[in-house]
């Protein structure tokens, strides 16, 4: 059993957690291993942040199914969503509105006239539906949710290593890169970084607390590096197989259980 870490009771926690692969299961996309440790989080009033590739309309009906109304962190760090009132209002309800905060500048519509140039690389959005459900299992309004990008572009085509380098300077000349999370590879605004927004919402958070935050992040994959980088108590799941992603964090706390699994265990930790 891994130790509990000393954590001051008086200072407050903000949590931040990938999707895909560390709160939901990498191959279900269920969250249900999770939900003991969400509630946990809930009745001690931490909140879990949401920072993931995943759209607004994504990570909104996530959040809907787990009752939560917290700020989250779209499209791998391209913007923030803020429930309105939240940093004011005592209670919310599932129906409230979000302000969404830019982080960038670079729209989907531009990189996916970009991607055009390259022939026989498909994005999420041109996909069918028996495509998009066949290589994500996906099913109904969540293929919708996953198509809404506003910032990014979800490669559905596979790239080879031989690709991605033919491909990764040409991008760079337009002001683009390629990220890539635990199933899928991403082309997004060179700008675009998990950690940099993790730096800004904290910031924001800090401005409306009694102490400075400590900062804990769990993720799973090479995507999520710059998001375990900017927290003061960075966690690593494993990923299927029962393997770490290899990255080199000081301070870095790899959790020998797989994805929703190893989330709940760091918050065991944590609490």
């Amino acid at each position: 059993m891994m130790p509990a870490l000393p954590i001051a009771p008086e200072q407050p926690l903000l949590l931040f957690t990938d999707l895909d692969g560390t709160l939901i299961d990498h191959h279900s996309y269920s969250a249900e291993k999770s939900r003991l440790a969400i509630l946990r989080l809930a009745q001690r009033g931490i909140p879990l942040i949401f920072c993931s590739s995943k759209t607004f309309a994504e990570q909104i009906h996530l959040q809907r199914e787990l009752g939560i109304i917290q700020p989250f962190i779209v499209e791998n760090g391209s913007a923030v969503a803020i429930p309105k009132g939240y940093f004011s209002t005592p209670a919310l309800s599932a129906d409230t509105a979000y302000d969404l905060i830019p982080l960038v500048q670079v729209d989907a519509a531009y990189i996916r006239r970009e991607m055009a140039h390259y022939q026989g690389i498909q994005g999420f959005t041109g996909a069918t539906d028996l495509e998009l459900n066949k290589a994500t299992g996906l099913t109904g309004d969540a293929l919708k949710y996953a198509r809404d990008r506003s910032y990014t572009e979800t490669l559905l085509t596979p790239l080879t290593p031989e690709t991605e380098a033919f491909i990764r300077p040409l991008l760079a000349l337009k002001g683009l890169t390629i990220s890539r999370g635990g199933r899928f590879f991403s082309v997004q605004s060179a700008n675009t970084d998990k950690g940099r927004a993790v730096r800004w919402l904290a910031d924001h958070f800090s401005q409306h607390l009694s102490a400075q935050p400590l900062l804990a992040a769990c993720g799973d994959s090479a995507n999520d590096a710059s998001m375990l980088s900017a927290v003061d108590l960075p966690f690593l799941v494993q990923q299927p197989g029962k393997k770490w992603a290899d990255m080199d964090i000081p301070g870095l706390v790899k959790v020998p259980e797989v994805g929703p699994a190893g989330f709940s265990r760091v918050v065991q930790m944590l609490l």
